[in-house]
């Protein structure tokens, strides 16, 4: 390590300091599952967040969100009321503008997941599926709202959260048609965080691409067991600033699909730093303190 300048290196270190112990959220996380289907067991924590371990297996209150209705009864995934907080969904006043209305309600609010809609093609529900076992199953991945349009042309959806905590975020987001398998069919994931707006024009914004890679095979063979970012869903890392609103918007991201579909949609507070990592940065901050003043009597 180069110590000519170490006063410059302490105030490197100090910056990281800060930023590691920075931020604030609530303790619990938010869990949305999107559609007429009430999330139940055995699939409660058959999600991303639970799969990679960032949310707690004892969270496992989803709210079900089946009409286009802003609502302020929610629930955090611990069972406690979520006060102050309140849900908007809209989409595209017109198809294609890239602005979601949040006074547009969402045209379709029912989407079962039959698990593919091509004859012979009906492979996405089965044992160990991420969707689930089959179409009777009540895994949040498995049912869906979609923006209005037929055969493939249509809107652009979105939400809105008002009244989140300050603080950093991790929100995952699944966001699939899952009545088709006949092709790999990608849906664009937009996010922006802001002071709250009737609209959210995300024209300028750039995408998180969830691929949904479809498979041509006549029956489930497992293709569907691991969830896999930016394959089946998109993480991302937001910043929630005092007063903020948290906008989404999902768009399709093809020519054979322009439609926007949401499955489920997680918030947690993103993991603090461990411990280690603190008390290792601390120790280089005290090091190079000593330094600068052993160079100082030299």
């Amino acid at each position: 390590m180069n110590l000519q300048n170490p006063s410059k290196i302490i105030l490197t270190l100090s910056a990281c300091l800060l930023i590691a112990g920075a931020g604030s959220a609530p303790a619990a996380s938010l869990l949305l599952d999107f559609g007429q289907t009430n999330a139940a067991s055995p699939y409660l924590t058959l999600d991303p967040g639970h799969a990679v371990e960032t949310i707690s297996g004892s969270d496992q209150t989803w709210n079900t969100i089946k009409t286009s209705s802003a609502t302020s009864s929610l629930l955090y995934g611990d069972g406690s009321a979520a006060s102050g907080i309140t849900l908007s969904l809209g989409q595209e006043a017109t198809a294609g503008n890239n602005t979601i209305n949040y006074s547009t309600a969402i045209a379709n609010l029912n989407l079962a997941g039959t698990g593919g809609g091509t004859a012979g093609q009906q492979n996405m529900l089965g044992a160990g599926s991420i969707y689930g076992d089959n179409t009777a199953s009540t895994a949040v991945g498995r049912d869906a709202i979609f923006g209005g349009g037929t055969s493939g042309a249509g809107d652009a959806i979105g939400l809105r959260l008002d009244g989140l905590a300050a603080g950093d975020y991790l929100v995952y987001v699944m966001s699939r048609n899952v009545n088709s398998d006949a092709a790999s069919l990608p849906m664009n994931i937009y996010s922006a965080v802001g002071i709250s707006a009737g609209t959210f024009d995300f024209s300028s914004l750039a995408a998180n691409a969830e691929a949904n890679t479809g498979y041509a095979s006549a029956t489930y063979a497992g293709q569907y067991t691991t969830f896999q970012a930016g394959q089946n869903y998109v993480g991302l890392n937001v910043t929630i600033g005092s007063g903020d609103s948290l906008f989404l918007a999902v768009d399709g991201g093809s020519a054979t699909d322009t439609r926007g579909f949401l499955n489920m949609v997680e918030i947690t507070p993103a993991p603090a730093p461990e411990p280690g990592t603190l008390a290792l940065l601390g120790v280089g901050f005290s090091a190079l303190l000593v330094a600068r003043k052993k160079r100082r009597t030299a």
